[in-house]
């Protein structure tokens, strides 16, 4: 009896067919771990973004407690707020009662690229019979 050539066994195909599927496996996995620290990256300048706004917005908070003690223009510059951050903080006078506030957040360590935000705000810090007030001005729209 003869046995036909599709019967005979090939040990050596199941052998190229696994190492045919452990490369496709090891392509999907590359991809996909490239992928996720991509995303890992993007996440972490996200973050130091919103900390860099935050350390901003917080400077001009700062500033506005700061003018309601006392209306003196200053400027300042605080390194203890967080690490690797930087914020400066100026005020300036702009009129009898007006003052405006910049502040520039600078974030990062050494040997990464700084994360930099700045923000302002005006005020007006009017004295009536005693009593002061800092009220918070929109900032002109320009046209």
């Amino acid at each position: 009896m003869r046995h036909s050539r599709s019967s005979t066994r090939r040990p050596g195909v199941a052998l190229v067919m696994a190492l045919v599927v452990m490369a496709i496996l090891v392509v999907i996995l590359t991809m996909v771990t490239r992928h996720i620290v991509s995303q890992r990256h993007t996440v972490h300048q996200r973050h130091r973004q919103l900390q860099a706004e935050w350390l901003a917005r917080a400077g001009v908070e700062l500033a506005a407690a700061r003018l309601l003690d006392n209306p003196t223009p200053f400027v300042q510059e605080n390194h203890d707020l967080l690490p690797d951050a930087t914020v400066r903080i100026v005020v300036e006078k702009a009129g009898q009662d007006l003052y405006t506030v910049t502040v520039e957040a600078e974030l990062g360590p050494k040997d990464e690229a700084l994360m930099v935000r700045t923000s302002s705000g005006h005020f007006r810090r009017p004295e009536s019979d005693g009593a002061i007030r800092l009220q918070a001005l929109r900032p002109e729209k320009p046209y």
